[in-house]
């Protein structure tokens, strides 16, 4: 019975130098990494839209002064059979518009790989005065340097967008928004991100989010609407002849701050209201403050059912 005793305590002593003579587990393979580039001239009319559905990946569109649009494209997989399955098509057609496209073509005899494993990034050089119209999931979108405006969407991937001119629209489901130096005609929605507007010139400014926060700095367009269901807005502006400027939340704060150019009515409502000591209550339950000549004068109306409302006059 001793011996069965020592036996057991030497196998159970033995055991952990032989854990630690096993073979370690491989490491996982680096991806594998496939950089090209193409250029495409206009064969009879001139490029005049873009269109970039990206599922895959990334997408950066920077404008320039040629007549090319110049492609780089960046895939990563696992592995080589993975590799040669992922795609992008480029599709011209003869009124000015050009497709892009990614996709992974389907095998029954591949195995399944992560989706995080597999990825297509774009890097796009456009005419700078074609529309953009892009598509992406999760990847990052941005536009830089471009005057035909556009629209801009995705499902978690951030927008980003510098220098643009033009009509256009950005929308994501959960992608943080960053707008800067937009000329033009803008609509921002989103439903779960914040939203980040400087130097916005254009006839009209239509900015939403439902969860999440928007703030606004040097906007300078006639017609403006900042909506959000439970996020705060911040706006700092300039309120022109004849504007209007209209800032609402369900349960968020409420701060505006603006210059102003002529003569201004505001109007604001809230649990808790600050517009200015000359502010009167009106017999509709709204407080009014009126600022210079009334000859034309803008219009501002700031409105919270549950937050806070706060207006500030800044030279």
């Amino acid at each position: 019975m001793r011996a069965l005793v020592v036996a057991s305590t030497l196998a159970a002593l033995a055991a952990p130098a032989l854990a630690d003579t096993a073979t370690p587990p491989a490491a996982p393979a680096p991806p594998i990494v496939e950089t090209s580039r193409v250029e495409v001239q206009p064969a009879g009319k001139q490029f005049k839209k873009l269109q970039v559905e990206n599922p895959l990946g990334n997408v950066r569109i920077e404008g320039h002064d040629g007549k090319s649009i110049r492609i780089e494209t960046v895939k990563h997989a696992p592995d080589d059979e993975t590799l040669d399955r992922l795609r992008v098509s480029l599709v011209p057609d003869a009124d000015g518009t050009v497709r892009i496209m990614t996709a992974a073509d389907t095998s029954r005899e591949a195995k399944a790989q992560p989706k995080q494993s597999v990825s297509i990034d774009l890097v796009i050089h456009a005419p700078r005065d074609a529309r953009i119209d892009a598509t992406v999931g999760s990847g990052k979108l941005e536009v830089f340097d471009m005057d035909g405006g556009g629209e801009l969407d995705t499902a978690s991937g951030a927008i980003s967008v510098r220098n643009v001119s033009g009509e256009l629209y950005t929308h994501s489901v959960s992608g943080h928004m960053q707008l800067t130096q937009v000329f033009g005609s803008l609509d921002a929605a989103t439903v779960s991100s914040d939203l980040e507007l400087d130097t916005i010139n254009g006839q009209k400014l239509v900015a939403s989010a439902d969860q999440g926060k928007i703030a606004g700095r040097r906007v300078r367009a006639r017609d403006v609407e900042i909506t959000t269901t439970s996020g705060n807005i911040v706006l700092e502006g300039e309120a022109s002849l004849k504007g209007r400027i209209v800032v609402s939340s369900l349960r968020g704060d409420v701060d505006v701050k603006l210059r102003r150019r002529a003569g201004v009515i505001v109007r604001g409502r809230g649990t808790k209201i600050d517009i200015g000591s000359l502010a009167q209550a009106q017999q509709d339950g709204w407080m009014e403050l009126r600022m210079g000549a009334m000859q034309d004068p803008a219009l501002v109306e700031l409105r919270s059912h549950l937050g806070s409302v706060r207006f500030t006059i800044i030279q």
